[in-house]
Parts: C-alpha cells; sequence; structure tokens
C-alpha cells in the first residue's frame, strides 16, 4: 500500500502555536484555529499533528458524540 507523507514547516508550526496560545485549553474546531493562523485548514490538521508528535502541543478531547465527531482543547507546551 502507497505511503503519503505530509511534511510540514517549521514557520507553520509557528504560525500554529501563536494561533493556539490565545485559544489555550478551550474546545475549538480546527476551522476556528485554521481562520486564526490563516493557513487552509487541512494544512492545520497535518501541522497539528506535527506539534502533539512532537510534544509542543497537547491534545485534549473535550466532546465525543461518536466515533468520528470529537472535539478537542489543545494545549501549549512550549
Amino acid at each position: 500500500m502507497a505511503q503519503i507523507s505530509i511534511v510540514t514547516t517549521k514557520e507553520e508550526q509557528d504560525i500554529v502555536l501563536e494561533a493556539l496560545k490565545p485559544l489555550s485549553k478551550k474546545t475549538v474546531a480546527v476551522s476556528v484555529i485554521a481562520k486564526a493562523a490563516g493557513i487552509n485548514q487541512n494544512r492545520v490538521r497535518y501541522i497539528l499533528s506535527d506539534l502533539v508528535e512532537a510534544g509542543k502541543v497537547k491534545r485534549i478531547p473535550t466532546k465525543v458524540f461518536n466515533d468520528r465527531y470529537r472535539r478537542y482543547a489543545y494545549e501549549v507546551l512550549v
């Protein structure tokens, strides 16, 4: 099976981190973070994944409607 690798840049990660700081520990949709950062919503999903894996951001589940529809709060750790 083919594997797709999306590479995010340090600049993109820094922009998303700055957008997350005022939203820290609040339940927000990725679209809200994307709007605050000025980056495409789909790209922000990958950036958030990279930030969580790097230990810079903590993803906290806050609302679980079903297996596919969840809301998270993000806490900036850096």
